[in-house]
């Protein structure tokens, strides 16, 4: 079994322990390395987080007490200390909506544009926003139930269907030529629309984590 300790992406990274004294070990390594090579810690945006843990842990960085939060954003990501999909979901449904609304009047209500067009622009602004890491996502059916609601209600606007017109749900997703997320795993509905996945580690309710984000390890100017 493979132990992952921490995660790097560009100048972020984030340190995973079972244990607080773990964790402050690994904390202390990496600011000594960084002070080898010339960085500094963004002490501002370095926060922890505690997943299933009864006690909240004191970590230190030199004499500077981490903040531990219930949730932080890494890698355009919501993790939260409760392991719920809930936060991600509602912020990716924001972000989606938003694009949605700001394409209203050069996509959804141009007539010059046809129904494939509409489509294509949907898939590359809206659903790669909504559906962004989707792939590690353990999905519960409420929560299905949740985006595959939302992905109708924008189906339904882009297409000019009302309710009143009763057109089945099964129809709509036909009429974009779109899954529903009913139809495929989320993994394989992802691929189909060309998205990029990140994994995440989940991890068994009975063992505590601490995990530490560092956004900022950085050349100082």
């Amino acid at each position: 079994m493979t132990i992952i300790r921490e995660m790097l992406f560009a100048d972020d990274a984030a340190l995973v322990a079972q244990l607080e004294e773990a964790l402050q070990q690994l904390i202390e390594r990496f600011a000594h390395a960084c002070n080898e090579f010339g960085l500094t810690i963004s002490l501002k945006k370095t926060n922890g987080i505690a997943e299933d843990a009864s006690n909240v842990a004191c970590i230190s960085i030199g004499d500077h007490i981490q903040v531990v939060v219930n949730y932080f954003t890494y890698l355009g990501s919501i993790i939260s200390n409760d392991l719920s999909l809930e936060a991600e979901l509602n912020t990716r449904i924001g972000k989606a909506a938003t694009a949605m609304a700001r394409l209203t009047k050069r996509a959804w209500s141009n007539n010059m544009l046809i129904i494939h067009t509409k489509m294509t622009i949907y898939q590359a602004c809206v659903l790669r926003s909504l559906l962004y890491c989707s792939g590690a996502w353990p999905f519960y059916k409420h929560q299905e139930r949740k985006l595959n609601a939302f992905r109708l209600r924008n189906l339904r606007k882009i297409l000019g269907i009302t309710w009143q017109d009763r057109v089945p749900n099964k129809d709509v997703f036909a009429k974009a030529n779109l899954p529903s997320l009913f139809a495929l795993p989320s993994r394989d509905v992802c691929a189909s629309l060309d998205m990029s996945f990140a994994c995440r580690t989940v991890e068994s309710p009975k063992t505590s984590r601490m995990a530490s984000s560092q956004p900022a390890a950085h050349q100082p100017f």
